[in-house]
């Protein structure tokens, strides 16, 4: 299919021998889906255009495959329910504050959601209810949970977010409840 589409889509020898392989590789690493194969060729051939280049080269490939993957994640955060966006602005703001980069704990993230959730006029969820939120973001791919042990002081959630800052930017920044935790 994507060498049929190939021919008809790119002038002979504009692609590279290694890009329709590595199209295929990558569409069925993740979904074996004939589609996403397409859609990384198209883009890979937009990508080589912009650039003025002369031929579509495996970079080219691996170039449009961060792009689709960088799109998936911001509609990913698009589309989280309000309360969601609000706990991930809170470790967002927290991984921005700390110069170590350090995973923050439950408790610290829900101080700073808390906050937020208040100077927007809202009303917190429970700790409890954050913490669910934060396993369903965990699922998500974007944040990383781990439980640590405290020894007798108990157990603690430590999270990081699993997702760049910019990509947070660019899909918070434009919803007027949040824009002003970004300025």
């Amino acid at each position: 299919i994507l060498r049929k589409r190939a021919e008809k889509a790119f002038y002979e020898g504009v692609l590279e021998e290694g890009v329709i392989p590595l199209c295929a590789a990558l569409a069925a690493k993740e979904h074996g889906d004939a589609r996403r194969a397409l859609d990384l060729l198209r883009l890979a051939g937009e990508i080589a255009e912009r650039e003025g280049a002369s031929k579509v080269a495996e970079e080219h490939v691996k170039q449009a495959q961060r792009e689709i993957e960088k799109d998936r994640v911001v509609e990913v955060l698009r589309t989280l329910p309000l309360h969601s966006k609000i706990l991930v602005t809170a470790i967002y703001s927290l991984e921005t504050a700390k110069r170590d980069k350090r995973a923050s704990a439950t408790g610290e993230i829900y101080e700073i959601y808390s906050g937020m959730c208040k100077s927007m006029g809202l009303d917190p969820l429970t700790q409890r209810r954050v913490t669910d939120l934060i396993n369903e973001l965990d699922m998500l791919g974007v944040v990383n949970a781990k439980v640590v042990s405290k020894g007798r002081y108990g157990r603690t959630k430590l999270v990081k977010l699993s997702v760049s800052l910019k990509n947070i930017r660019e899909a918070f920044f434009e919803d007027p409840r949040l824009k002003s935790f970004f300025v």
